[in-house]
């Protein structure tokens, strides 16, 4: 699946009404997460509304070749995260709540050399109360890392080396809210370890 390269100048992120974007059907060329430019297709948007359609279909293409081609390897858990943080919906609180769950876990994997399934594990530690809490801010300005860049890599190497490029980018993206998210990591690992050692 090949996209159009994408613009290298890209319009500031809408800080205001950002949480929005899933219930005005966004159907621009543009994803209003990313900035990545592609043709608008008619189809679904990830579940918090941060996402074009088209930039979905890319994610959700990246995705596949992972589960099949790829047979899971241990770089998902970073494209899965890098992506749902590049794309905040904040119209709700489990929207709020998946981007800090995801930033925490690009935190573990880029700074603390965690990997897939201990990431996971403190990732459903964060929140287990499904709190509702103070959107992670401010968003980002758009960066010239998408999941586009992840597309058509010709083999697994490329393919990993990739997207932890991507996700390397997409959390530096977050550094004024860096503190904050290892807060929170550091608080789901404690958290993670007394249901352990009970």
């Amino acid at each position: 699946m090949t996209l159009p390269p994408r613009a290298h100048t890209m319009a500031p992120r809408p800080h205001e009404g950002h949480g929005d974007l899933g219930d005005r059907g966004d159907r621009s060329r543009r994803c209003p997460g990313c900035g990545l430019d592609a043709p608008a297709v008619d189809g679904p948007t990830d579940p918090y509304g941060g996402a074009s359609a088209a930039c979905w279909a890319a994610f959700q293409h990246v995705t596949v070749r992972d589960y099949g081609e790829f047979r899971y390897p241990e770089v998902h858990r970073l494209i899965v995260d890098a992506y749902m943080s590049q794309h905040p919906g904040y119209a709700t609180p489990a929207g709020r709540r998946s981007v800090a769950v995801h930033l925490v876990g690009l935190c573990l994997a880029l700074e603390r050399g965690a990997k897939g399934k201990a990431i996971g594990k403190i990732m459903a530690c964060v929140f287990p109360d499904k709190q509702d809490i103070a959107a992670p801010e401010p968003i980002p300005a758009l960066t010239e890392v998408t999941v586009a860049s992840v597309l058509d890599a010709p083999d697994l190497a490329s393919h990993s080396r990739l997207a932890r490029a991507w996700a390397e980018a997409v959390w530096r993206s977050w550094t004024p809210t860096h503190v904050r998210v290892r807060q929170w990591a550091d608080q789901a690992t404690a958290r993670g370890r007394s249901v352990r050692a009970r």
